[in-house]
């Protein structure tokens, strides 16, 4: 993980199923954008994902170790960071239920822990995206648009306000919202507030608009 990103993942498939949109009425662009979120997310469930471990494949159990020296600067991945970064994200989510936590021995004076993933915790995982782990929540609920931005040549944007359903506990541990800095408005979003979202389209051949990138599905490192 180089750097805390969001990558928003789209169904293509979806642009040829809804319909396009032309008109700036903002009432339009509410429901095209909720029915947008709502295909790229159909069980309500998946507006974000959150990574933790190892991206491509099923790492558990997994015991931990921890890693010193000094930081190479001409390598732009900081393992050692990282490495902590994984050990607080596990110690983090134990508490919250989502894995077991078993001390398995020591590194020196330091506790090594062996984690595996619990029931609830199992319950949050979608594998069809990445193949490792990561614990997805959420529902966008369009609030309001809030401006029709087309600035960008070649594309327009529509900024709007939203609220986040099915939400769960874990979460609201501002310990762990902390750690994802790359998706914007997670603290707001997750503590029931109302952050601003953006929908990014492209212009077709006849003026039409074509969705390039959209708020549900981002995954955060």
């Amino acid at each position: 993980m180089k750097k805390h990103l969001t990558i928003n993942l789209l169904l293509l498939g979806s642009l040829l199923m809804l319909p396009l949109l032309t008109s700036c009425d903002f009432n339009d662009y509410k429901t095209r954008i909720q029915e947008e979120n709502d295909y790229n997310n159909p069980t309500g469930n998946k507006a974000v994902c959150l990574a933790v471990g190892d991206l491509y494949a099923d790492m558990y159990p997994y015991t931990i170790h921890y890693l010193e020296g000094e930081i190479d600067p001409k390598d732009p991945y900081d393992k050692i960071k990282q490495n902590k970064r994984l050990n607080l994200k596990l110690s983090l989510y134990a508490k919250e239920g989502l894995y077991t936590e078993e001390l398995v021995g020591h590194d020196g004076d330091k506790p090594l822990y062996r984690y595996n993933l619990t029931d609830e915790g199992r319950k949050y995982l979608d594998k069809k995206w990445w193949g490792g782990t990561n614990f997805c929540f959420g529902k966008v609920v369009v609030e309001k648009i809030d401006k029709v931005d087309d600035q960008m040549q070649g594309i327009r944007m529509v900024i709007f306000y939203y609220h986040m359903e099915n939400v769960p506990n874990w979460i609201k541990n501002k310990d762990i919202y902390s750690l994802y800095k790359g998706y914007g408005g997670l603290e707001k979003a997750v503590l029931g507030g109302s952050p601003r979202g953006v929908h990014y389209y492209s212009f077709g051949p006849d003026g039409e608009l074509r969705l390039t990138g959209g708020q549900s599905g981002g995954y955060v490192l």
